[in-house]
Parts: C-alpha cells; sequence; structure tokens
C-alpha cells in the first residue's frame, strides 16, 4: 500500500501510540501496582465525621474500594496537551482496573464515564481552561455516587460528597501540574 493510499497516515503514528501507552500505563499499574489509597485515609477524621456524623459510610468496605485514588486521573487536565490518544489510554487503563474491581460487575461502566468526562476535557481545551476538568469531576462523581449507592444501600449525601471530594481532589492535583506544563511550555 502506497503512503497516498494510507486511510491512517497522519492519525497513527508512533507518537501518538507511545501516548497511548503511557497513559494506560499510569493509570493501569498506578493503581494496580501502588497501594490502595482510599479518600478516608487522606480526610482529617473529623471532616469525614461532619460529613458522615453516623459513621455507616466510613465503615463501608465497598465504599472504601470505590473511593480508591485512581493515580491516571491526574492526566485528565494534560488532554489539552495530549488529545484523544490520552483519552484512549487513560480509559482502557480504566478499563483494566474495572476488571479487578471488587465492588462488582457494575464497576464495568465505569470507563465508559471516564471516556465521556475526557472527551469534554478534550472539548474545552482552551489553554488554562476549567470547564473540562469541571465536567469530568462531576461526571465521574455521579456515576461513582451511583454506583455507591446501589452497592451498599446508604445516604445519598454523604456518598456524593466524598465522591466530589475524592474526584475533584486527583484532577485539581493534575491541573496543578496541568498549569505548570504549560508555564514552562514544556508540551510545546
Amino acid at each position: 500500500m502506497s503512503k497516498q493510499n494510507n486511510p491512517l497516515k497522519g492519525i497513527f503514528n508512533t507518537s501518538r501510540f507511545g501516548l497511548f501507552v503511557i497513559t494506560a500505563g499510569i493509570t493501569a499499574a498506578g493503581s494496580l501496582g501502588l497501594p490502595e489509597t482510599s479518600i478516608f485515609t487522606l480526610l482529617p477524621s473529623n471532616l469525614l465525621a461532619a460529613i458522615d456524623s453516623s459513621g455507616e459510610v466510613l465503615a463501608s468496605e465497598k465504599l472504601h474500594v470505590l473511593l480508591t485514588i485512581i493515580p491516571g486521573f491526574m492526566l485528565a487536565p494534560f488532554i489539552a496537551f495530549f488529545g484523544m490518544s490520552a483519552i484512549f489510554g487513560i480509559t482502557l487503563g480504566h478499563l483494566v482496573i474495572a476488571t479487578t474491581s471488587k465492588v462488582g460487575a457494575i464497576d464495568l461502566l465505569s470507563p465508559l464515564f471516564t471516556f465521556l468526562g475526557l472527551f469534554f476535557i478534550r472539548q474545552y481545551k482552551n489553554p488554562g481552561n476549567i470547564i473540562g476538568p469541571l465536567i469530568f469531576v462531576l461526571l465521574t462523581s455521579l456515576w461513582l455516587s451511583y454506583v455507591g449507592i446501589s452497592v451498599t444501600g446508604l445516604d445519598i449525601l454523604p456518598v456524593m460528597l466524598l465522591t466530589l471530594i475524592t474526584q475533584f481532589g486527583i484532577v485539581a492535583v493534575g491541573y496543578v501540574f496541568y498549569l505548570l506544563a504549560k508555564q514552562l511550555k514544556i508540551f510545546k
């Protein structure tokens, strides 16, 4: 096949494949290879007690698993630099994580919401635009809240607050790194 007839010319190249592999690897291996860190271990106990005064949510083992920090989500703001190859990489990495989930089969749908959220980051990719990452946080938090409520049967308010804090915290850390990379012009 000649270069002129190649339908993947310019779309599929080595650098894009490399971004795909790196983002998938960071997402999957970062979550599966590192010790599981739940938001419950990072937040102060008085804040957790204010969010969940009954203590039921904090005692739920499945919610601890569901609110485990996924390091690959810190890459979400970098979608503005990396494009669709990173969207597919992070989504694939999340799918690998979901196949090992202790929450249940419902968690296999989570990568779909990750993909949608990352797609919105790509759509609102203007420099410094916070709208895309906020949509990502909202979409993934709503989904995780639904999963948490359906799996545990707990109250919606504490579960929703904890998922929002978890997702916002992860993406905020990534957004700070994104702003630093943009300021230093690392990816230009």
